[in-house]
């Protein structure tokens, strides 16, 4: 018997999600669509229990916290257009009740 241990190890998506969401805010800058907000949520989180990380993964959305996280995220120019859409979204998505 094998003692070895097999690690599967995940495919980095990182430059398939980046394309992603560039084409989808060049058809829906205000990133309206929920599944968008939530890939970019998913690309900008800085860890987990973020309100950001949180939103990706279950759609519930904290918007006070989530807006304090894009506030004080700092990233390249090419991409500050995702916090911007991002937060439209936050501000502009009515809450749902469970």
């Amino acid at each position: 018997m094998n003692s070895s241990t097999l690690t599967a190890v995940a495919p980095d998506n990182t430059d398939r999600a980046r394309q992603l969401i560039e084409l989808g805010l060049a058809l829906d800058p205000e990133a309206r669509s929920e599944t968008l907000a939530r890939l970019i949520a998913a690309s900008l989180h800085t860890g987990e229990g973020t309100a950001l990380e949180r939103f990706a993964a279950t759609g519930h959305l904290d918007r006070q916290q989530a807006l304090t996280e894009l506030n004080d995220l700092r990233l390249p120019f090419e991409r500050e257009g995702w916090i911007d859409a991002l937060g439209r979204h936050v501000l502009l998505t009515t809450e749902r009740r469970s």
